[in-house]
């Protein structure tokens, strides 16, 4: 096979596996994970279901390349302590904008489906960022896990009716907006830094 003829066919294996994730996000964002089948996806996507197969091997891995999301938390952590709760709802919500349909699917999708729920789980797992509030050396409790838990489950909620219920106001609103509006309460969860110098308790 020529060089040229070689390229042509990636290029059409590149544009099929487009096709089908693209197909796969919108499949797994409307139905969630139980009611999406590799045939409608194969359907929506223009191909026949054993492509599917062929370039994703089943329906976990398919659904795991569409679903990816990934949340850059530790880009919160550079800045003001006071202005940890502002960038912390930007940095979400500005990456989850990016892959609405990969958000949609995994959120649609936690409820019955327990690698859904691990990846949600992991998305807003927020204790670190609790944890980074205080200073080194510090000795964490359980309240900092309970406030971690309690930020992400305010702001999983908040993604759940943005990307999945889809709530005109809430999906419609512009970063800045949820902001203004998720700030005091995320600043509520947040324990206040720890000076330096202050005894640390266990």
């Amino acid at each position: 096979m020529s060089a040229t003829s070689e390229s042509v066919r990636e290029q059409r294996r590149a544009r099929t596996r487009a096709a089908i994730l693209e197909a796969a996000r919108q499949e797994f964002s409307r139905h969630g994970y139980q009611k999406a089948t590799i045939r409608s996806v194969a359907e929506q996507a223009g191909c026949d279901p054993s492509l599917v197969m062929q370039h994703f091997g089943n329906k976990q891995q398919l659904f795991r390349a569409a679903s990816q999301v990934d949340l850059d938390i530790a880009a919160v952590a550079a800045g003001p302590a006071e202005e940890l709760s502002e960038r912390f709802i930007r940095v979400v919500f500005e990456q989850l904008d990016k892959r609405p349909e990969a958000t949609a699917a995994t959120l649609r999708s936690m409820l019955t489906h327990d690698e859904s729920a691990e990846e949600a789980g992991k998305l807003f797992n927020l204790e670190q960022m609790i944890r980074d509030r205080s200073s080194a050396g510090v000795v964490h409790d359980e309240r900092d896990k309970l406030r971690g838990q309690l930020v992400g489950a305010l702001t999983l909620g908040a993604a759940i009716t943005r990307y999945v219920l889809k709530f005109s106001a809430v999906e419609q609103a512009d970063v800045d907006d949820l902001v203004a509006c998720l700030r005091p309460a995320v600043e509520a969860l947040l324990p206040g830094p720890v000076e330096e110098g202050d005894a640390a308790v266990s």
